[in-house]
C-alpha cells in the first residue's frame, strides 16, 4: 500500500519534535489522529517506525534511514505544485513568518507595510518565537520564513544574513555609567546584571566575558530582552543584551552604552532551499534590509556598530 502524503508529513514532524502532543498541536489537530496516522503509516510502509517504551516514543533504525527519503517526497511534491501554479499563471499571494520577538516592534511592521503598499493583495502572518523556535517553525514548513540569529544548526536550511551588531549595556538614565562611551565587564562587578537564560547563546558568551568568577546571584535571567529592559526602567539593574529592543523603548527611558569585550550577533533570514522563498518572500527581505539600514543609523547614535550586506 503506497503511503498518503499526509502520513508523511505527520511523520516528519513527529521525527523532529519526538512528541505526538506538540505534533498535533502544531498541525492543530487531535493526539489520536497523530497517533493513528503513525500507525498507518507503519502499515503502509510494512517496517516497524516507532520503538514504544514506558519512557516514549522514538524512531527506530528503519524510520532514521527513511526519513532523507521522506524528505526529498515531500520537498517534490511541493515544488510540483509550485511549479502547476506558475504554469497556471498564478503567483503567490502569501507570506507566512516567524520572528524572534524583538523585531515586532517596528522592523518586520514597516517591511511589511511596504511589501502591501506594493502588493495590495498579499496576505501577511506573523508569529514570534524563540530563536530556537522560529527555526523549528521553518524546518517544519509551518512557516515559509523565520527571522532569528546565528549560530543555526540545521544544514539544509539556507541562511541569508541581514544584519550583524554588537551587544549593548542598558543602564536606567540617572545610572553613574550611564555618563560613560562604553561599558566594560569590570565596570559591573558590583552590579545586578539582567540577560538572557543559560539556554541562549547570548548569556553564555556575556558570563564568558567576566574574567573574575561572579556569583550566580547577580545575574537576573529572563527568557525576554523585552523583560530586561522593563526590569531596568524600574532600577533592578543593568542589562547585557541586543540593541534591537531599543525600538521599544521611547525617549530616555534607558541609556544604550557598547559592551566590552565585544560581543557579536547576526540576525539572519532562514528558509527551505526547495521550492526556496516566494517572490513576496524576496520583496519583503528587500524591505526589511532597509528598514535595518535606517535602524543602523539609530543605534549609531548610542556608540554600536553594525553591519547591513547589500
Amino acid at each position: 500500500m503506497r503511503p498518503s502524503i499526509r502520513h508523511l508529513e505527520i511523520f516528519r514532524l513527529f521525527s523532529r519534535v519526538l512528541n505526538v502532543t506538540e505534533t498535533a498541536r502544531i498541525l492543530r489537530v487531535t493526539q489520536p489522529s497523530v497517533s493513528q496516522a503513525l500507525k498507518d503509516l507503519e502499515l503502509q510502509l510494512g517496517v516497524s517506525l516507532l520503538i514504544r517504551s514506558k519512557s516514549g516514543l522514538r524512531l527506530t533504525s528503519a524510520a532514521e534511514e527513511l526519513l532523507a527519503s521522506i524528505d526529498g517526497v515531500l520537498d517534490n511534491m511541493q515544488m510540483l505544485a509550485d511549479r502547476a501554479s506558475r504554469l497556471r499563471g498564478e503567483q503567490r499571494n502569501q507570506l507566512s513568518i516567524s520572528t524572534v520577538l524583538p523585531l515586532t516592534a517596528a522592523l518586520v511592521p514597516l517591511a511589511i507595510e511596504r511589501v502591501r503598499k506594493d502588493k495590495p493583495g498579499v496576505r501577511i502572518t506573523v508569529e514570534s518565537y524563540s530563536s530556537r523556535e522560529v527555526v523549528q517553525k521553518v524546518q517544519d514548513r509551518s512557516v515559509d520564513l523565520g527571522l532569528t540569529f546565528l549560530p543555526i544548526e540545521v544544514p539544509d536550511l539556507i541562511q541569508h544574513p541581514l544584519m550583524t551588531t554588537e551587544m549593548a549595556c542598558l543602564l536606567p538614565p540617572g545610572h553613574h555609567l550611564a555618563a560613560r562611551a562604553i561599558v566594560t565587564a569590570d565596570d559591573l562587578l558590583e552590579e545586578t546584571i539582567i540577560t538572557l537564560g543559560l539556554q541562549v547563546r547570548q548569556e553564555f558568551d556575556v558570563r564568558l566575558a567576566f574574567d573574575r568568577p561572579l556569583d550566580d546571584t547577580r545575574f537576573i535571567t529572563t527568557n525576554l530582552s523585552t523583560i530586561a529592559s522593563d526590569m531596568v526602567r524600574q532600577g533592578m539593574g543593568v542589562a547585557i543584551t541586543l540593541p534591537y529592543v531599543l525600538q521599544h523603548l521611547e525617549g530616555s527611558q534607558v541609556v544604550a552604552r557598547p559592551f566590552r569585550p565585544l560581543i557579536k550577533r547576526s540576525l539572519v533570514a532562514v528558509f527551505h532551499n526547495h521550492p526556496g522563498l516566494s517572490p513576496i518572500g524576496r520583496l519583503f527581505l528587500k524591505h526589511l534590509r532597509a528598514e535595518l539600514r535606517a535602524f543602523a543609523d539609530v543605534i549609531a547614535d548610542h556608540g554600536l556598530t553594525s553591519r547591513v550586506p547589500s
